[in-house]
């Protein structure tokens, strides 16, 4: 199960057509599960009685962000860029992160 689907990915990429399809579900399974991961969530989205529930929209919004970044910038390394963190993606992704303080 995926939080955004390929057609919502091309959409916000402005991809049309099939030819990128399998590199978009690889850069979008690789978004929501860094999401998955810093929130210290599962997909699907679940409550606390673990019944399955809409994801929120920043949540969703976060992963499209991220999936932009990776569609965008498909190099390992760029000459003469200053990259910085995302801060949008950590401002709303902040409300949703569990922590575990074990």
């Amino acid at each position: 199960m995926t939080i955004i689907t390929l057609d919502e990915a091309k959409a916000h990429l402005r991809v049309d057509g099939d030819a990128d399809d399998a590199d978009i579900t690889l850069k979008l399974m690789a978004a929501e599960g860094a999401v998955a991961e810093s929130l210290n969530r599962s997909v699907p989205w679940t409550d606390e009685a673990g019944a399955e529930v809409p994801v929120p929209a920043p949540v969703k919004a976060a992963v499209l962000l991220i999936l932009g970044d990776l569609y965008a910038t498909r190099e390992a390394a760029v000459t003469g860029t200053i990259r910085t963190e995302n801060q949008t993606v950590e401002w709303l992704l902040s409300p949703y992160r569990k922590w575990s303080f074990a």
